[in-house]
């Protein structure tokens, strides 16, 4: 159990990095959950948002159904997070986890210096079933049919009320709140646009037009 005062990077540092030779290079969802502590749900969040800036093959549709996870145990109002057996069996790569984070990991040390527990109400018990109505859309997004960079609005968003959970800094959760309108305006009008094209190239090609 990590103690509350470690820093979320040095907490992702040591999870996603390993320590000591004996380090499984394709750990289960389940072991990283468990070696995260008792900040879990934020920091599963930010750990699972991070991938979809830096879209790895296969990640990004497995962190939706995370972090749709994640959401519906908020919605339900738990205070710890239990994997289902099928997902916390589930086993992801730490070298791309790891390739992921190193990128991230100076950006994430900056804003971490800013960040101080301020505006309790809104990170606080009481608005935690808010926070998983929020996640929840977000994982929708993030499972959306768009390719390479359509997981990067919707991940910010997730990494934003990640940190601000983890951190209970109810900034960064408005910062989130602010993040997920346009993520989600940004998905639903990426997709639209998608399923549109693909609809007439179907009528095209099957001479309907």
């Amino acid at each position: 159990m990590k103690p509350y005062s470690a820093r979320i990077s040095d907490i992702l540092s040591e999870t996603i990095r390993g320590i000591g030779n004996d380090i499984n290079p394709n750990p289960t969802i389940a072991d990283f959950t468990a070696a995260l502590g008792n900040r879990s749900f934020g920091i599963v969040l930010v750990l699972f948002g991070l991938p979809n800036l830096l879209p790895v093959p296969g990640l990004p549709m497995l962190c939706g159904v995370i972090i749709g996870v994640v959401a519906y145990q908020m919605m339900m109002g738990r205070t710890s997070l239990a994997l289902p057996a099928w997902l916390g069996r589930r086993r992801v790569s730490r070298k791309d986890l790891a390739k992921v984070f190193d990128r991230a990991e100076g950006g994430l040390r900056w804003v971490e210096k800013v960040m101080r527990p301020r505006l309790p109400m809104l990170v606080g018990e009481n608005s935690q079933q808010l926070h998983g109505v929020v996640l929840m859309c977000l994982a929708i997004a993030l499972m959306a049919p768009i390719p390479f960079f359509g997981g990067i609005p919707p991940g910010i968003a997730v990494i934003l009320i990640g940190l601000a959970l983890a951190e209970r800094d109810g900034v960064f959760a408005i910062a989130g709140w602010i993040a997920t309108v346009f993520a989600l305006i940004f998905t639903i009008a990426l997709t639209y646009a998608i399923l549109r094209q693909i609809v007439v190239l179907f009528l095209s090609a099957t001479g309907m037009r």
